[in-house]
């Protein structure tokens, strides 16, 4: 948010030099940054260069400071809002989970009381060793916010994931934690639930049975409820869309593994989101084995249904809201309210498909959202972000209607 103040941390790391950018990109938004960089981290960057960028000295050792009569690390923490560590080193990350103050940032961060986020970047091997998973956890679990790492080129030549999160979505999850206050988060305490992207049903190791969904609207929707307080598990099938932050993932291929995981979490969830696209049929019986081309010019193929997982949520729904989606190409709402009442959902999300600009593979969408209450809202045409926080916003007014207090209202 404008005027807010940014203690941006760098530690040693090749991506180091990333972290420039994510310090332009706050400055954009309004938002004054402070640098502490670790030793290490003046190997790869120059302290000097932080320093023209940020307009502010920059401390690597807590003696540096020219203004002794206050302790720095004291003074820093009390002067900023949120502490970020970009890019977050294995080391650093050690330190933090087990409270080590051995140089000036790790100092500055038990000094800290506030929002913290993490962005780390380092070898692939490193990043899924138990022990900095295990320090990871910790931190998550005393509420640090992680920016997830990507798959990607790594600096030794390998390729895979504990590459540094794109700057530009680091900042975004920076500024999600500067908004984070109260009135800002109604679904704090909630449990959300949500299945995004298409599922593929082989017919052989190399031939699918799937559809277009990119994933981008039950990601959104997600993203969303993370931002507004929830904590979200997204199961989802393959897509390309970027990781959300803060988000559990669960990766499934198929209707069979995507129902298997929806069920299992159902039981904990207070919002249940079925954004996915999920295959009506699959092959009765795919080969493991390609299937050459034969003579003749057709080839037959017996497909079944597949499971209804919004009808096995239903019947397990309790007092959980559940949200279907709809994906028609005429007579949208008459359909979609039809579907709402045959699936006995509590809200359906209705698009129209095969029109411009709405849908799928696109970025922005328009969408009715219907409830059993007999309530109507339109939303869009409007970037699929925009939809997401639309559609999470009907959840709520719905839950209110039925007099359904978050947990942590209730509690």
């Amino acid at each position: 948010m404008p005027g807010s103040r940014v203690l941006l941390v760098v530690t040693g790391s090749v991506a180091a030099y990333k972290a420039c950018e994510v310090l332009r990109r706050l400055q954009d938004r309004g938002v004054e940054v402070r640098v502490a960089m670790t030793k290490n981290a003046g190997k790869f960057v120059s302290p000097l260069t932080f320093a023209a960028l940020s307009g502010h000295r920059v401390l690597v050792n807590s003696f540096d400071d020219e203004r002794p009569e206050r302790i720095p690390h004291v003074r820093w923490a009390e002067e900023s809002d949120t502490f970020c560590v970009v890019p977050a080193s294995a080391d650093f990350i050690a330190k933090m989970a087990l409270g080590i103050a051995d140089d000036f940032p790790s100092t500055l961060h038990l000094a800290f009381d506030g929002p913290v986020l993490v962005a780390p970047a380092m070898e692939d091997q490193m990043w899924q060793h138990p022990a900095v998973q295990e320090n990871v956890d910790k931190l998550r679990a005393r509420g640090v916010a992680i920016v997830q790492p990507t798959i990607g080129p790594l600096a030794s030549g390998r390729h895979g994931p504990g590459r540094l999160a794109e700057p530009l979505n680091v900042v975004d999850a920076i500024m999600e934690v500067l908004i984070m206050e109260p009135a800002k988060r109604p679904l704090a305490g909630m449990q959300v639930l949500v299945s995004a992207g298409p599922t593929r049903e082989h017919f052989d190791p190399v031939r699918v049975l799937t559809n277009p969904s990119t994933g981008r609207m039950g990601y959104a929707v997600a993203e969303a409820a993370v931002r507004l307080g929830a904590d979200v598990v997204l199961v989802s099938g393959p897509t390309q869309v970027a990781e959300p932050f803060e988000v559990e993932i669960i990766r499934v291929t198929n209707a069979e593994e995507m129902r298997c995981e929806m069920l299992a979490h159902a039981a904990l969830a207070d919002v249940v989101v079925m954004a996915a696209a999920v295959s009506d049929f699959r092959p009765v019986a795919p080969v493991p084995e390609k299937l050459k081309k034969a003579a003749g010019d057709t080839m037959s193929w017996k497909v079944e249904r597949t499971p209804d997982i919004l009808e096995e949520l239903r019947q397990l729904r309790g007092n959980r809201t559940l949200v279907g989606f709809a994906a028609e190409t005429s007579n949208l709402e008459a359909r979609s309210r039809e579907k709402l009442d045959r699936k006995g959902c509590d809200l359906i999300v209705a698009n129209l498909v095969g029109t411009g600009g709405t849908g799928f593979e696109v970025e922005t969408n328009e969408v009715v959202i219907l409830d059993r209450l007999g309530g109507n809202v339109t939303a869009g045409p409007a970037l699929k972000a925009d939809i997401a926080t639309s559609i999470l916003d009907a959840i709520l007014e719905f839950r209110q209607r039925l007099g359904i207090a978050s947990p942590e209202k209730a509690g």
